[in-house]
C-alpha cells in the first residue's frame, strides 16, 4: 500500500494510491469517523498516549499534555529532551511513538484493507523551510515507526501537484502556465513557495517561511481575549487545562463563517485554590467574543503572510518569470486548514483577487500530492532545491572577530540527489572551530538573519604537531603565522534524507577527517 502522509501540527492527514485514484482515509474514533488523527500527546498514569487515544485522556484530565507534537519538535534536535509531565522524551522518541500510533491507526482503525505484516510505503513531507535537522528527525522517526519512506517532499510541492492533477490536467509542453504559487497556512508553520509546472516535472523555484505562525497562533489569540474576557489570569491553568482550551479555541474558531457576528467560546476553569477534598466539578465559563475584534487582532499575523507572498511575486524576475503574466500563472493556491478562517481568506481575495484559488480540500492537498508522487503510474517528477542557507562561522583571519560563510545558499539545487561545496584555504590558527547553522535569510553585512538553527560544531587541528591527538576540542586555538604551508580542503555532501557529510583534509599532510552533520549517530 502507498501511501501520502501529511504530519501536520494540529492533525495528520494520510491519502492512499489506489489504481489512479487518491482517496483520504478515514478512521474510526471516540467521536465516529474522522479524516485525520490528532497531533496530541497525553500522558496519563506515566504512558504517553497520542493521537485519538491522547483525545480521550485529555476529556479525562491528564497530568501532562502536548497539544502539538509536530510544532513541540520544531528546532530540536533529535536527543533534545521534551519534557511531559515529570519525565522527558527525547525529540526523536515522541515523534516516533506519535508515528507508532499512526501506523497502528492505519493498520486497525482505518478503512484501508490492510494486513498486518503488509509494509506501509510512504511519501512525506515537511515544511519548505524545515531546517535540516528538522528534515532528519522525520525520516528517521518514520522509519522507526515501521513505514518505508519512498521519499520526501517539500509540503508546497505536494500541494503543487495535487492542483495541477485537479486544475491543469496532463500539464503539456504548449501550457503557457509555467508556475503555481502556494499559500500554505497549516495548523503550526507558513510556507508559501513559487512551484514549476513544466512538463510533469514539480521543481521547487523560490520559497519563504515562517517557521513558528499557523493556525495554532489564532487559537492562542482567541484564547487570551477569552481568558480577559472571563476574568481569568492565564498563570492560573495547569498545562493539561490549557491544552484543552485552546482546543475549545480551534473548536470556535472553526464554526466561524464569513456572515457570522459572534463567536461563543466554552471554557471549562478547575479552582485550584481550595483544598483536594473541597474540589467540585470545573466551571463553565460561556465567553462570547465579537467576531470582527477577533478578526482584527488576527489581522497581523495575516499581514505577516501576505509580505511574504509578495516578496516571492517580486523574485521571480530572478529566476526568468515575468510574474506581471497572468498567462504563466497557474493560481495563488491556497492550502492549510488554517485558511479557511475568515480574515485569511478575506485578505488573499482582496489582495490577489483573480489569481487566487482555494483548494476544495484544504487541509488534505499536501496528503493527496504526496500520494500522487507516491504512485509510479502517475508520471510525476520532482525536484526540490534547498530552502535555507546553509553555512559556518569561522575564525578570521585577523583579531577575534568571527566571519560567516555560506555553504549552501537558498534556492540553490541539483540534478542528482546530494548537492557539493569545496573549500580550500591556508590556515592561520593552531585549531579550527567550525560552528555550523542554517537561517532563512542573509543580511546585507551577510551575516545570517530571519529563522535561526544551530547545527553543531567540529574541531580540526590545522597544526600537524597535533595529528595524533584524539579530541582537537581540549587543544589551544592560537593565531599562527607558520603554517602557510598546509593546505586544507573542505568538501560538503548535502544529502537528501537531511544530513550533511563533512570531510577536512590537510591535503600537505595526508590527514583527513569525516563527520556527518544532522545525525545523532
Amino acid at each position: 500500500m502507498r501511501l501520502g502522509i501529511d504530519f501536520g501540527s494540529t492533525r495528520t492527514v494520510v491519502a492512499s494510491a489506489q489504481g489512479g485514484r487518491y482517496p483520504v482515509v478515514t478512521f474510526e474514533s471516540p467521536h465516529g469517523y474522522s479524516d485525520y488523527i490528532p497531533g496530541i500527546a497525553a500522558l496519563d498514569d506515566q504512558a504517553v498516549r497520542f493521537g485519538w487515544p491522547a483525545v480521550e485522556i485529555l476529556e479525562q484530565r491528564p497530568t501532562a499534555a502536548i497539544r502539538s507534537v509536530k510544532r513541540r519538535l520544531s528546532g530540536l534536535a533529535p536527543e533534545e529532551p521534551v519534557e511531559i509531565g515529570p519525565g522527558a522524551l527525547s525529540a526523536l522518541d515522541l515523534a516516533t511513538g506519535y508515528l507508532k500510533e499512526l501506523r497502528r491507526a492505519l493498520l486497525y482503525d482505518s478503512n484501508l484493507d490492510l494486513d498486518g505484516g503488509e509494509p506501509l510505503e510512504a511519501m512525506i513531507a515537511v515544511p519548505a523551510n524545515a531546517s535540516t535537522r528538522q528534515r532528519y528527525l522525520t525520516l528517521e522517526a518514520f522509519a522507526r515507526a515501521g513505514f518505508h519512506v519512498l521519499g520526501l517532499v517539500n509540503e508546497p510541492t505536494a500541494a503543487a501537484i495535487e492542483f495541477a492533477r485537479h486544475n491543469l490536467g496532463a500539464i503539456g509542453r504548449r501550457s503557457p502556465k509555467r508556475y503555481v504559487v502556494v499559500y500554505d497556512l497549516g495548523g503550526g508553520t507558513f510556507d508559501v513557495s513559487a512551484v514549476s509546472l513544466a512538463g510533469r516535472r514539480f521543481e521547487l523555484i523560490s520559497s519563504e517561511g515562517i517557521v513558528e505562525l499557523g493556525g495554532d497562533d489564532f487559537d492562542e489569540l482567541i484564547l487570551g481575549m477569552s481568558l480577559e474576557a472571563a476574568q481569568l489570569e492565564p498563570s492560573e491553568l495547569s498545562p493539561p487545562e490549557r491544552v484543552r482550551m485552546l482546543e475549545a479555541c480551534r473548536q470556535a474558531k472553526e464554526s466561524l463563517n464569513p456572515s457570522s457576528r459572534r463567536l461563543l467560546v466554552e471554557l471549562e476553569h478547575e479552582d485550584k485554590s481550595r483544598s483536594p477534598g473541597e474540589r467540585q466539578a470545573p466551571t463553565r465559563h460561556e465567553v462570547v467574543l465579537d467576531a470582527s475584534a477577533v478578526h482584527e487582532a488576527a489581522q497581523p499575523l495575516v499581514d505577516r503572510t501576505l509580505s511574504l507572498v509578495n516578496r516571492i511575486f517580486a523574485t521571480l524576475a530572478h529566476q526568468g518569470i515575468d510574474p506581471s503574466n497572468p498567462r504563466e500563472l497557474g493560481a495563488l493556491y491556497a492550502v492549510g486548514g488554517a485558511t479557511a478562517f475568515v480574515p485569511v481568506m478575506r485578505s488573499l481575495r482582496q489582495h490577489f483577487k483573480h489569481k487566487l484559488c482555494a483548494a476544495p480540500q484544504p487541509q488534505a492537498s499536501t496528503a493527496i500530492g504526496l500520494a500522487i508522487a507516491a504512485d509510479p503510474d502517475s508520471g510525476i517528477l520532482v525536484r526540490e532545491a534547498v530552502t535555507r542557507h546553509f553555512g559556518v562561522w569561522r575564525e578570521a583571519e585577523a583579531g577575534r572577530e568571527k566571519v560567516f560563510d555560506p555553504i549552501f545558499s537558498k534556492d540553490s539545487r541539483s540534478a542528482d540527489d546530494a548537492l557539493v561545496a569545496t573549500r580550500s584555504y591556508r590556515p592561520a590558527h593552531s585549531v579550527g572551530h567550525l560552528r555550523y547553522l542554517e537561517c532563512s535569510e542573509l543580511a546585507e553585512n551577510g551575516r545570517p538573519a530571519g529563522d535561526l538553527t544551530p547545527w553543531g560544531e567540529i574541531f580540526f587541528a590545522y597544526d600537524p604537531a597535533f595529528e595524533k591527538v584524539s579530541d582537537y576540542s581540549e587543544l589551544p586555538l592560537e593565531r599562527r603565522s607558520d603554517l602557510g604551508r598546509e593546505e586544507i580542503a573542505e568538501t560538503y555532501r548535502y544529502l537528501a534524507e537531511g544530513t550533511v557529510e563533512v570531510q577536512i583534509e590537510n591535503r600537505a599532510r595526508g590527514l583527513s577527517r569525516s563527520y556527518t552533520l544532522g545525525s545523532p549517530r
